[in-house]
């Protein structure tokens, strides 16, 4: 479990804590807190310490993603049966006033709430990112690094992962493409490279066949180079320094933008697109027959298809091949002119962002033809899907959108896109919707 989660638990449970207490004096004396009763004051005190002392002598917070609920429950348990018997020990020792139905109604209040808060946070966690159920991973560099995860993921083997094997390293061209093959035949999904000193020019390289490849890669380093931003702790409880080489391999940043995406989006379809969808929806079905949907399957996360939601702009053509659209195309109806230059018919893809298919700033999703016909020949193709894809993204705002009409306006909507995966932050996706916004208000000439 991440170091995130388990703030967040160990805080929201000691806030329910407290609440339960406070509620039992109400419910056993009808008042919440009197200052001036000692006893409360001490029951408050017992309670917290013997939290705390458990917290720091069981980790009851070393929860695994694989962990199944009965798992958890039964764990879970026997940490809060031993809570109440320290803090009653505490009472009996101190020899204060306190009645059994008393502690019976703390432990009664906290023991579901407990446990609704745990299933809660973790159904949150699974909602804003999807866990993998097996993932198969390389180990580079054969030392005692190595070893603790090698170590790790054998008595841990709930969590999925499945060990390919090792690798002394990518000194070479020859070492470098050797690792590359055995990663496409192994359907390897995480490379670790664990090594006393870090080679930065090896890990660019690493980190770019892992774009475009797929492949998460992972730092697990003793001895980081004073320009690299690794802080100090534990990488899911393996021992040493633990580095995302890319910003949206942290868990935080995920959670971080998907948050953002579920509250934008909500924000949005139920203040706009509820009653806006009514309206387009009419003027399409008065303009030509056909669905108000268009729904095309497109390459998504991790390069696979997913369906995605546009109000229909074409005449419609059950079956139609795939033609990317042209200027003066003549399938475009007359409402679909307008829906297409100022962006209104990719508003349903709002739906796909609440959903989880795409964010809210991300590289475009390609049809999967288009997506074919150019893969054979640009390299870093496959590299976008590395994220979610976006409504909009560094591309658009930037001016590539609309038809790509020469191998050159291909290639640079990759290499803004890789730039994008490479360099996200939080305000680099507030500037894209400004530059975004602005960008609609001027109007483009690719938009038909």
């Amino acid at each position: 479990m991440t170091y995130l989660l388990k703030i967040i638990f160990f805080i929201g449970d000691l806030l329910f804590l407290n609440l339960a207490i406070l509620l039992s004096f109400y419910l056993s004396k009808d008042v919440f807190w009197d200052a001036s009763d000692l006893n409360q004051l001490y029951l408050v005190l017992y309670s917290n310490i013997g939290w705390f002392f458990l917290v720091l002598v069981s980790n009851p917070y070393s929860l695994n993603k694989g962990w199944s609920m009965s798992k958890i429950f039964r764990s879970q348990s026997a940490f809060i049966f031993i809570h109440s018997l320290i803090v009653l020990s505490l009472v009996i020792f101190f020899k204060k006033n306190y009645t059994i139905t008393q502690i019976v109604f703390i432990y009664l209040i906290f023991f579901p709430v407990f446990f609704s808060w745990k299933v809660f946070v973790i159904y949150i966690r699974k909602l804003f990112i999807p866990e993998i159920k097996s993932r198969n991973y390389i180990v580079i560099g054969r030392n005692n690094l190595s070893e603790d995860i090698r170590k790790h993921y054998l008595i841990n083997r709930e969590l999925g992962f499945r060990f390919k094997g090792y690798f002394d390293g990518i000194s070479n061209y020859s070492l470098l493409e050797r690792l590359k093959a055995f990663c496409r035949s192994n359907e390897v999904h995480e490379i670790y490279y664990c090594v006393t000193d870090a080679n930065e020019e090896q890990l660019k390289k690493l980190v770019s066949f892992g774009l475009d490849s797929l492949i998460k890669v992972k730092l697990i380093s003793t001895s980081p180079s004073q320009n690299q931003s690794i802080q100090l702790g534990k990488y899911d409880q393996i021992p040493g320094l633990g580095m995302a080489t890319l910003p949206l391999d942290e868990f935080i940043n995920q959670f971080i933008k998907r948050a953002f995406d579920l509250v934008f989006s909500v924000i949005f379809l139920l203040s706009i697109f509820s009653w806006l969808y009514a309206i387009i929806a009419l003027l399409i079905k008065l303009d030509s027959k056909g669905p108000v949907f268009f729904i095309q399957m497109r390459n998504g996360l991790n390069n696979k298809p997913f369906g995605c939601f546009k109000f229909r702009t074409m005449s419609f053509e059950r079956n139609a091949e795939f033609i990317q659209a042209t200027k003066n195309d003549q399938r475009i109806t007359r409402i679909g002119k307008f829906l297409r230059k100022s962006s209104i018919d990719e508003l349903p893809q709002f739906i796909n962002v609440f959903r989880g298919d795409m964010s809210l700033i991300g590289p475009r999703p390609h049809p999967i033809k288009l997506n074919e016909d150019f893969s054979g020949k640009i390299k870093s193709m496959v590299s976008r899907h590395y994220v979610k894809p976006g409504i909009t993204g560094l591309a658009q705002c930037m001016g590539y959108r609309g038809e790509t009409q020469t191998l050159t306006d291909m290639e640079n909507r990759v290499r803004l896109d890789r730039y994008y995966i490479e360099n996200w932050s939080f305000w680099l996706d507030i500037k894209i919707i400004f530059l975004t916004v602005v960008s609609l208000i001027r109007g483009s000439d690719n938009a038909y």
